[in-house]
């Protein structure tokens, strides 16, 4: 059994995934109110711990039966009311169900020791070579500070608040181009904006966007992929996408990580993708399946 969480009604990539489990006759369940979705820890007659979840209109299952496909862990401790109590209600469940969700044997994705895979977090584990240099502010004017300091031809700047993003080739133009009133910022700097996106769910990846002469089969781009999909396969984390710069010698560096990439990302991939996540569902995480023997 396959059951879908997530806590937007809305989200494209949830009914995509319950469309094609139902069209191959795979058994699922959706959950998009987790309000209603319950859950429990126990220790059964050997001190092993158990999780029992209770799912609307399907009853109780045990953490055993079920693998559980996660979409958007940050949205759970968004309260629906603006109150405090709202507020540290859903904040205490968010953390009920990361407690919950780490000690399940089949979840995608599951969350780490200090985040449920934000992308900050997932670029520690990887190796600095292999990163474009990044920066968040809520002060425009730190960019300025900043250019100096990274050899680069451009800014690629986003507001996490709006989600406008702003490609600036020319560093110098930083402080005409950027709203003085905008805060949230995350940009990095990068030698080009030659984008290559790849969707990995395990270890097979699906490029869905690539430029004309950038070949991604080439053996750096591919070694790239391989330890990477390794490194966060290692983290729990087996379905993401990477959004890849190149510089000029065609040499792949990475922009971000998404834990949770949107459907318009891979539709066109859309079948081969949902049949590679079925398939990892079936793969408990080893550090769960060892611990639970």
């Amino acid at each position: 059994m396959i059951l879908l969480l997530g806590a937007d009604p809305r989200d494209a990539a949830m009914a995509g995934f319950a469309e094609y489990l139902a069209s191959h006759s795979i058994p699922h369940m959706v959950c998009s109110d987790l309000g209603q979705l319950g859950f429990g820890v126990y220790l059964d007659a050997c001190g092993r711990t158990g999780v029992r979840l209770h799912v609307p209109g399907h009853g109780t299952v045990r953490g055993d039966e079920v693998a559980v496909f996660v979409r958007n862990p940050w949205m759970f401790a968004l309260a629906k009311e603006d109150s405090d109590d709202a507020r540290f209600a859903g904040n205490e469940y968010y953390a009920a169900l990361w407690t919950v969700c780490a000690l399940l044997p089949k979840v995608i994705n599951r969350p780490g020791p200090q985040a449920w895979q934000y992308d900050r977090e997932v670029r520690r584990s990887l190796e600095r070579s292999s990163l474009l240099p990044e920066y968040w502010t809520t002060d425009p004017g730190r960019l300025l500070d900043r250019r100096d300091a990274c050899a680069s031809s451009e800014v690629h700047v986003e507001d996490l608040l709006t989600h406008e993003c702003r490609i600036i080739e020319d560093p110098g133009d930083l402080g005409g181009r950027l709203n003085p009133g905008a805060s949230h910022l995350r940009a990095v700097f990068a030698p080009s904006s030659r984008y290559v996106v790849h969707v990995c769910v395990g270890q097979r990846s699906f490029t869905v966007l690539n430029e004309p002469d950038v070949d991604v089969d080439e053996e750096r781009h591919r070694t790239l992929l391989r330890d990477l999909t390794e490194t966060l396969s290692r983290r729990g984390i087996r379905f993401f996408a990477v959004a890849l710069v190149t510089d000029h010698q065609q040499r792949p560096l990475v922009s971000r990580i998404l834990s949770d990439p949107p459907f318009s990302w891979y539709r066109a991939h859309a079948d081969a993708v949902h049949e590679q996540l079925c398939a990892e569902l079936a793969r408990p995480f080893p550090e769960i399946a060892e611990s639970t023997r």
